[in-house]
């Protein structure tokens, strides 16, 4: 596996080709300086910035395929006219997917719906590292592992890709195209909940109904944007996949509850095993609704449970799903949901924000 970091301070550069080397020493880690990105662009010629920037790094591709690029937010210090969004223009174009991160922590619920906002603007070009995980003690044990995930991730795609080309070419749309990657019938239904952003994720539409998005110029790039698509958005707004949190909030459970091994050991048919599977734990929200239909809609009434004390989200309502608040990544109860902020999409069904935080966030809640 090769990775490129963009980076312009050597000391984090250091540190993380410390982290991998502790934790993945196959990984080759590349840097601006190994690569020329650091080297000063011609300002005589006729060629753009833009265009000896996209020149560079498809020679650099061709050369040695990345996998995998890590680009920090703030490049000011590079000295070269190199930018982060140029880099996101450049990559994207080319098809390498792109983690970007900003080294500086900010754990509030303010923060954390600016970082929302953000990926509801430029989620299509990258991946947001977690900002907890850019930390000096969390390199190895957190920041590494992600990014070696994430590349996983996205390499399971583009392998899905070529091995049925046909997928570019059929009528599927991305929701069809996802579906039949995934192999589980009946998502592409789930999935159109999240295609109201398609243009912004594949492109301007196309034809005179207009349904059908571009195609990009080439597998990798279709593999890639498919990776933003379903990291950024489908995963990360709990629908049809959700994560412990929502999983547990869909069971109304509380996060111990949920833990607990018995619930674990019943809930294991539900795990999804698809692109980005070990990012996070997730779970196919349809297999597990089939799993409480066995139970009268109640999983605390499984025989296997019968000596768990099982703490309730809703203790009211104990037969029905609570809700996941993206703030505070807390499963809240249906009396504590504030209605769904339009940014959040139709399908992510248990996305919500927490009554209290939406009516203190006002307007700061619209993008």
């Amino acid at each position: 596996m090769r990775m490129l970091i963009i980076e312009d301070e050597q000391d984090f550069i250091e540190r993380v080709v410390a982290a991998f080397k502790e934790v993945d020493s196959t990984v080759d880690l590349m840097t601006p300086g190994t690569t020329g990105l650091k080297e000063k662009f011609d300002e005589t010629g006729t060629a753009s910035l833009e265009e000896q920037m996209l020149t560079k790094v498809r020679a650099l591709q061709e050369a040695t395929p990345i996998d995998l690029v890590l680009l920090d937010t703030d490049l000011s210090r590079l000295g070269n006219g190199v930018t982060q969004s140029l880099c996101r223009q450049t990559f994207q174009e080319i098809g390498i997917p792109v983690c970007r991160y900003r080294k500086r922590m900010s754990t509030t619920n303010v923060a954390r719906l600016q970082d929302l906002h953000r990926l509801a603007r430029e989620g299509a070009s990258a991946v947001w590292v977690p900002s907890e995980l850019v930390q000096p003690d969390k390199l190895e044990t957190a920041f590494v592992p992600w990014l070696l995930a994430v590349a996983r991730g996205f390499a399971a795609l583009q392998k899905s890709i070529t091995e049925k080309p046909d997928l570019l070419t059929a009528p599927l749309g991305p929701a069809g195209i996802l579906e039949t990657m995934l192999e589980h019938p009946s998502l592409k239904a789930d999935l159109l909940g999240y295609t109201a952003q398609n243009f912004f994720f594949f492109g301007a539409p196309t034809g005179e109904d207009g349904d059908d998005p571009v195609k990009p110029a080439n597998g990798a790039a279709q593999a890639t944007r498919l990776g933003y698509w379903l990291i950024n958005y489908i995963l990360m707004f709990p629908g049809p996949l959700l994560s412990s949190k929502a999983a547990a909030a869909y069971l109304n459970l509380r996060l111990p509850s949920f833990e607990v091994g018995a619930v674990q050991d019943l809930i294991e048919d539900s795990l999804y095993r698809g692109p980005f599977f070990d990012v996070d734990t997730y779970y196919w929200r349809d297999n597990l609704a089939d799993l409480l239909d066995t139970f009268n809609g109640d999983i605390a009434t499984a025989p296997q449970l019968k000596d768990e004390k099982l703490e309730r989200v809703d203790t009211e309502n104990v037969g029905a799903s609570a809700y996941l608040c993206l703030l505070t990544q807390e499963p809240i109860s249906a009396d504590d949901a504030a209605p769904k902020p339009d940014w959040i999409p139709t399908g992510a069904q248990l996305a919500r924000i927490k009554r209290d935080l939406y009516e203190q966030l006002g307007p700061m809640l619209s993008i």
